[in-house]
């Protein structure tokens, strides 16, 4: 017998630990990770409700319902308190139902033509057009006007109607009257509105070294239409400037020569611009201005720039705003800029196709252009020399 009690031949036996089933195949059950459950997506898709807004060419929100109601029942309550008065006067019925027509009537055409009434004066409410900041307009406000106007035939009807507003939907709170003839009512926001401060960046990045520019390398081309006057002559001004002698006609600033001429020649000065712009407004006003000119037009204009003119707007219908755009002439060239004026301004060429002008962007103008402001419109005309015999002058 061979030590350790194996026989000759045979295979020696495996230690027990080598020869046990692994989990799961005698039994033995499995420890098993439970997968995390799978998330069951849901059939039901949220649907994004429209931003409460009016688009960007409006300035104002749209009014909330307590303001309608309440700037409805003070134009209500003028009316029935005049009725009243006539009535306690004259003893006439029919003269107190003639003033409650009258007063309709003139509260009716005036927020047609301007979009205002007593209630939305006091509340700084204004009605408008629903597609762009304008009046509403004969039409529309015929419209709104009788839908509203018949809910006096039931009680309080026509506070029901203005309170419809609450129920919309869309974003705009226009009431029943409103979706009919497509108008709105704009809150206007106070004048002097302070922008929110920029909300403080959680890391700096860091500053890069600054650069330092030689003033020769600065471009000899300067389109000097595309900024105002001092930033243009702050940008050509040399680094040391002597004092100039008094009586001289040195000028200020001096320009890089052009590329290809010769060094150490003067470039000709430019002549001076001579003539005149005149405008013509629909009503008959007419403005000279000698050129070059900068002028703001308006009710009540104010001005831009020290040197600016202001030119006084005669507008019976009060749709112009107090500083609504503004006119530049140089180097025989016209510019018009709207203000963000509450009935907008357009420019309509000679071929009748018209260009609806954004609040501060820059429109050159062509010759034979009607621009219009609120509603008041003018033409332009270019004089060679200057007749004050064409019109007044600014």
């Amino acid at each position: 017998m061979a030590p350790g009690g194996d026989r000759p031949g045979e295979i020696p036996a495996l230690p027990p630990a080598l020869i046990a089933a692994p989990p799961g195949v005698d039994g033995t059950p499995l420890r098993q990770t439970p997968a995390p459950p799978t998330p069951i997506a849901s059939s039901r898709r949220a649907v994004p409700r429209p931003a409460e807004g009016l688009g960007p060419a409006f300035r104002g929100a749209p009014a909330g319902t307590i303001q309608r109601i309440a700037a409805f029942t003070l134009d209500a309550a003028a009316v029935f308190l005049a009725s009243a008065v006539v009535l306690v006067l004259t003893q006439s019925v029919l003269l107190a139902g003639l003033t409650v027509f009258e007063l309709a009537l003139f509260l009716w055409v005036l927020e047609a033509r301007t979009g205002l009434t007593l209630g939305n004066a006091v509340l700084r409410l204004r009605s408008a057009r629903a597609d762009r900041p304008w009046s509403p307009g004969i039409g529309r406000q015929f419209v709104r006007g009788i839908i509203t106007g018949a809910g006096f035939l039931v009680a309080v009807g026509s506070w029901v109607v203005v309170a419809s507003s609450a129920w919309d939907r869309g974003g705009r709170r226009q009431s029943w009257a409103d979706r009919v003839a497509g108008t709105v009512v704009v809150a206007v926001p106070p004048k002097a509105v302070e922008a929110p401060p920029a909300p403080a960046a959680v890391e700096a990045a860091p500053l890069a070294p600054p650069q330092v520019v030689p003033l020769v390398a600065s471009p000899s081309v300067v389109d000097e239409d595309s900024q105002p006057t001092d930033a243009r002559a702050a940008s050509r001004r040399t680094e040391s400037p002597e004092p100039a002698a008094p009586g001289s006609d040195r000028p200020l600033f001096t320009v890089a020569p052009a590329p290809g001429s010769q060094a150490g020649a003067e470039a000709p000065a430019p002549a001076p611009e001579t003539g005149a712009l005149l405008l013509i407004f629909d009503t008959g006003q007419r403005v000279q201005l000698a050129l070059p000119v900068a002028a703001n037009l308006g009710r009540g204009p104010v001005a831009s720039a020290h040197d600016d003119r202001l030119i006084v707007v005669t507008d019976p219908d009060a749709s112009v705003s107090k500083t609504h755009l503004r006119i530049e002439h140089s180097r025989g060239r016209t510019w018009v800029t709207d203000f963000g004026s509450t009935n907008g301004s357009d420019v309509r060429s000679d071929d009748g196709q018209t260009t609806e002008l954004v609040a501060g962007e820059r429109v050159l103008l062509d010759d034979a252009d009607r621009v219009r402001m609120g509603n008041r419109s003018f033409t332009i005309s270019l004089l060679l020399g200057t007749d004050s015999s064409a019109g007044e002058r600014a």
